[in-house]
């Protein structure tokens, strides 16, 4: 549901004026994402910290830090092959053994002190906590049995990456010379910052090949996708090249597939139209999230996405969509 149809304003708030609709606003893949799910979900990540409510504001916080498993699960498998390829590239010795053993044990010390915040535990204040898993702090029916096959996936997702052959071009142009890994990347030419971040792009004879790593199945058919188009702008732009010349590739570790995304000026053009139009979507609700007006931000309730939202306990609707 777009933006637009859920805003729900009330009386007594005026629109913010023309200059200030995009005055410090971003867009990435993710918070996009995020509008596009639940407008009320939008407004905890990006504006919480505008709620007057002292208390609200604090459980608001926390929550923004609790992740669910398959958000962890991608982020363990993205450091372990960002760490490989950044080691190799270094010519520093890496045991693919050794990574692996590493990511377990990161999942493991996740459910510990996970288990240690829902007893009512201290936050740690080291620099690189765990992470906060949200099937453990809300004591998601039969939690141990996901925190095994999560691990499994993480393992099996690795496992893949190191030995199939399916990826074996993938891993020798994340060590050539000229590889970017995990590059940060922003896109000029729009109403404010897009930013992003790819990775792996290496150039070669032919172009560019950038290759985004996936957990999960194969499932859209290589259907256009507004975050691999904003990786092949990037490549245009850095590298000079012609759409033609970007190739872009959705790497399903578990399933052993490769997509590969239709990158031509076409796409390119109906991606830079959606940005733009994200960007009025947003700057609609800019300054009603500065003032910390959340009546603009309307829940949209779907069991799919309240299940694994961290602020569903916060949200009524949300409540419901996942209980029935």
């Amino acid at each position: 549901m777009g933006a637009q149809r859920q805003l729900d304003f009330g009386d007594g708030h005026e629109a913010p004026a023309r200059e200030e609709t995009f005055a410090g606003l971003k867009l990435s893949y993710s918070r996009r994402e995020s509008l596009e799910q639940c407008t009320r979900r939008y407004f905890f990540l990006y504006y919480g910290r505008s709620v007057e409510d002292r208390e609200l504001r604090a459980k608001i916080q926390f929550l923004k830090g609790i992740k669910n498993r398959h958000l962890r699960i991608g982020e363990l498998i993205h450091l372990v092959i960002g760490t490989y390829f950044k080691k190799l590239k270094d010519r520093k010795r890496v045991a693919a053994d050794g990574l692996t053993t590493w990511a377990r044990e990161l999942f493991q010390q996740d459910q510990i002190y996970s288990e240690h915040i829902r007893r009512g535990g201290t936050a740690t204040k080291q620099p690189f906590p765990p992470a906060t898993l949200d099937e453990i702090v809300n004591e998601q029916e039969a939690q141990s049995e996901i925190m095994a096959q999560s691990e499994q996936q993480l393992l099996k997702a690795l496992d893949r990456f190191f030995i199939s052959s399916t990826f074996a071009e993938f891993r020798t142009l994340g060590v050539s010379v000229n590889s970017h890994i995990e590059r940060k990347f922003s896109l000029d030419g729009y109403p404010g910052v897009v930013t992003g971040k790819i990775d792996l792009a290496a150039p070669n004879e032919h172009g560019v090949t950038i290759v985004d790593w996936k957990t999960g199945s194969a499932s859209d058919g290589g259907a256009e996708s507004l975050q691999l188009a904003m990786y092949g702008m990037w490549a245009m732009a850095e590298f000079g090249i012609a759409p033609e010349s970007v190739r872009i590739a959705k790497a399903h570790l578990v399933t052993e597939e490769i997509v590969e995304f239709g990158a031509d000026g076409q796409a390119f053009a109906n991606a830079r139209a959606r940005i733009l139009q994200d960007f009025e979507r947003m700057g609609i609700l800019h300054g009603y999230g500065k003032t910390g007006t959340i009546e603009a931000f309307t829940p949209n309730p779907h069991p799919a996405v309240c299940r694994l939202c961290p602020f569903r306990k916060l949200c009524p609707e949300g409540e419901v969509a996942v209980n029935d």
